[in-house]
């Protein structure tokens, strides 16, 4: 049976100091004290970073080179622990969240867990939470959870060649990175587990324009993950377009009347299209882009971790 001391939390940021300090107060006391804690410091241009890690007493590692990919994946190399969580830095903990998702790893099936990820408005609210779902088909990585809340066997990541590079914020294409994990470890025969009981809080940041960029950002990765699976596997790569379309098509029909929801629809189905066009002639490696065109790396004279290693 999996214990506390067997997960590491690695919580990827980048330029929000602030953010930062409150997400590891609240991660720090809804989670078990034996859980390690790590911070990736995804090129930031300071060393402030860095230093709210070591002021809340967690441990820090740093990527010179900026992509949300890039950083989980520095995370997932900087530690040896069985089960490795990800959450982002706008995000806050529930009591009970790490709990419920590692449970379910005692299947040995299981490749990953994902959870619930509600507005921070939301906070303290009950309610029924729904029930447990387990997703098998490689399609169903489009519906299996969200980045901000989502749990990996470690090896299975490093088999799997880890998060893909070139998707993800911080890239051109800055989306799509935790489905595309998704679909490949459904892909390879193993399950996730959705526990609606897993719950982080998230704090909405972006407004008007930036909000529509966003949802571009998001297309241009849908985008590039349809292009890989119809390249891999046409038929999966044929439903997956369908669906996006679809959902995207419907969506942006219903908020007619809110502009600013219709424009993000509208951008995000832009998006995916200029996505797709372009990662049809990415190089892979495996089920991977190679990653020809990384961005400049931003280094600092400062220390790149800090604390305790485990």
């Amino acid at each position: 049976m999996l214990r506390a001391d067997d997960v590491t939390l690695v919580i990827c940021t980048r330029e929000r100091p602030g953010m930062l300090r409150d997400a590891l107060a609240s991660f720090r006391a809804s989670s078990p004290a034996e859980m390690q804690i790590l911070v990736v410091d995804s090129a930031s241009t300071t060393p402030e970073t860095l230093a709210v890690a070591r002021a809340a007493g967690v441990e820090a590692v740093r990527t010179d080179v900026k992509g949300l990919s890039i950083a989980r994946n520095t995370g997932l190399a900087a530690t040896a622990r069985q089960i490795v969580f990800y959450t982002d830095d706008d995000c806050t903990g529930v009591d009970g969240w790490v709990q419920a998702a590692l449970a379910h790893f005692d299947d040995p099936t299981v490749g990953a867990v994902t959870g619930t990820m509600l507005d921070h408005s939301m906070i303290g609210s009950g309610g029924d939470p729904g029930p447990v779902r387990r997703y098998r088909r490689t399609i169903e990585g489009l519906d299996a959870g969200h980045g901000a809340v989502m749990a990996f066997r470690r090896e299975l990541l490093l088999e799997l060649g880890g998060f893909d590079p070139v998707l993800g914020a911080g890239r051109r294409l800055a989306g799509a990175e935790d489905l595309d994990i998704f679909c490949r470890i459904l892909d390879a025969g193993h399950a996730i587990v959705f526990d609606p009981g897993c719950v982080v809080h998230h704090r909405h940041t972006r407004e008007d324009d930036a909000y529509a960029t966003l949802h571009r950002g998001y297309g241009l990765g849908l985008g590039a993950l349809t292009a890989k699976w119809l390249r891999l596997r046409f038929g999966v790569g044929l439903l997956m377009a369908a669906i996006v379309f679809k959902r995207t098509v419907s969506r942006a029909f219903r908020n007619r009347r809110i502009p600013r929801r219709r424009g993000a629809d509208l951008a995000l189905l832009g998006g995916f299209f200029g996505g797709m066009f372009q990662a049809m002639r990415f190089r892979r490696d495996g089920r991977v882009f190679v990653d020809d065109d990384p961005p400049h790396p931003i280094v600092l004279n400062v220390p790149s971790r800090s604390g305790d290693e485990s």
